[in-house]
């Protein structure tokens, strides 16, 4: 029985790194201001927006109110976001004429400022409006484009930000944990016995133990062994389903091989998994070190809309589009011969299960090997958590309700995502 672990932006946030839309959208203003005060002819454009001071000979005012601008933004007690300050330094004196050119960037701007925004939705929302639309299909799709080169330079530097290795062995050990049989979903219940029938005769149960335990595998081997001698009888009467699964010895339990499906672009990940064939990382959306493998659009084919799409003859409303992207590279398909190799448990740490990635998901929650979706949630400050947020949006990528409340995992047997919370980042 193996296992696959789909890690999203979440992840990146737990381990403290600001990967947030809103954390990107505030560091393109930031680089705004920044590229303005220091370029020689006081005006620049880049598709998504232009600045242009008005008097040259008082750029030495507008540098003073760009530097009121930075000092209002790192005054904690001053609470606004970045394109709200950079409208004050812009705008409240005089000195200068912005315009944001792209619609696309200025819905993704409003919505920031109601509190959330998903770059994706929003860009798939103007898409379908540009139906019979060529002109703002171009210039749509262009500022995607740019919009997508900007991210990739500022996660770069995100992701070069120092993470506390202690937390990797904290989150180690909830990807290497072993199955539990409370876990499995009803309708599995013949796969999971086959999986401890495997168990129990295995011959080669050391190597399986050496992956996760190395340094004192015989020993553990030797307990499992004493355990079966203590169940044998039991087990050739009545057979393997009839011992009590919180009585099974952890170590016969450890998945035969982890695929880590890892949805963001950054390296986070990398750092998890050993160099070895049982333990696989799959970089399903690019990694930024390869910018031309980067996957970044949607992903819902089952839209009534997106179908309306594909019969339109043109390949633009088709460009940014996940699942022809994913032909590019072998990724998509070692995922599905994973997925067909045998039983597996899917654990989400960190992915809302959104629309973004309906198809994948879909693919993966309602295929006849998987035994158990078991979601990891995040708890905020005022102690409330999103275990139920996650299975509403797992509830959209299946098809049929009844199987998707027996494979997914109740809150009870679920755990909470420890936090490296920016607070403690900041302190280190």
């Amino acid at each position: 029985m193996n296992r696959i672990i789909i890690v999203g932006n979440g992840f990146d946030l737990a381990h403290g790194l600001k990967t947030k839309y809103e954390d990107f959208i505030n560091w393109y203003w930031k680089q705004c201001g920044y590229n303005l005060l220091h370029c020689s002819e006081k005006e620049m454009s880049d598709g998504l927006c232009s600045f242009k001071v008005k008097d040259r000979e008082n750029a030495f005012s507008w540098a003073m109110a760009f530097q009121g601008w930075r000092y209002q933004r790192d005054n904690p007690f001053v609470k606004w976001n970045e394109i709200d300050a950079l409208n004050a330094a812009v705008n409240d004196r005089d000195y200068c004429d912005f315009s944001i050119m792209s619609p696309l960037f200025q819905r993704i701007c409003k919505q920031m400022s109601l509190g959330w925004v998903d770059i994706e939705n929003e860009y798939y929302s103007m898409l379908v409006e540009c139906k019979g639309k060529k002109d703002e299909l171009e210039k749509l799709n262009k500022d995607f484009a740019v919009i997508q080169r900007l991210l990739i330079e500022y996660l770069l530097s995100v992701q070069l930000a120092d993470i506390d290795k202690s937390y990797f062995k904290l989150i180690s050990a909830y990807f290497f944990a072993p199955f539990q049989a409370k876990d499995i979903s009803v309708k599995a219940n013949d796969k999971w016995n086959d999986f401890l029938k495997k168990r129990f005769g295995d011959s080669d149960l050391i190597d399986n133990i050496k992956l996760y335990k190395p340094f004192d595998a015989k020993e553990r081997v030797k307990k499992v062994h004493e355990f079966k001698n203590a169940y044998k009888d039991q087990i050739e009467s009545m057979g393997v389903e009839s011992i009590d699964g919180d009585v099974l010895p952890h170590d016969m339990l450890y998945p035969d091989r982890i695929m880590l499906l890892n949805f963001n672009y950054t390296n986070t990940a990398d750092f998890y998994f050993p160099n070895h064939p049982s333990f696989i990382l799959n970089n399903i959306h690019g990694k930024l070190t390869k910018p031309e493998s980067v996957i970044f659009g949607y992903g819902d084919e089952s839209d009534d809309e997106y179908k309306k799409l594909q019969k339109i003859n043109d390949n633009e409303y088709l460009r940014h589009i996940k699942t022809n992207r994913y032909l590019e590279t072998p990724n998509y398909r070692d995922l599905l011969s994973f997925i067909e190799s045998g039983p597996f448990q899917v654990v989400i740490m960190g992915h809302s299960c959104g629309l973004s990635d309906r198809t994948m998901l879909n693919t993966l929650f309602e295929h006849a090997n998987c035994v158990s979706i078991k979601p990891y949630y995040y708890v905020n400050e005022q102690g409330k958590d999103n275990y139920l947020d996650i299975v509403q949006n797992i509830s959209r990528n299946f098809t049929n309700p009844k199987l998707m409340r027996d494979r997914v995992v109740n809150k009870t047997f679920c755990e909470e995502l420890p936090q490296v919370t920016r607070k403690q980042k900041e302190e280190e």
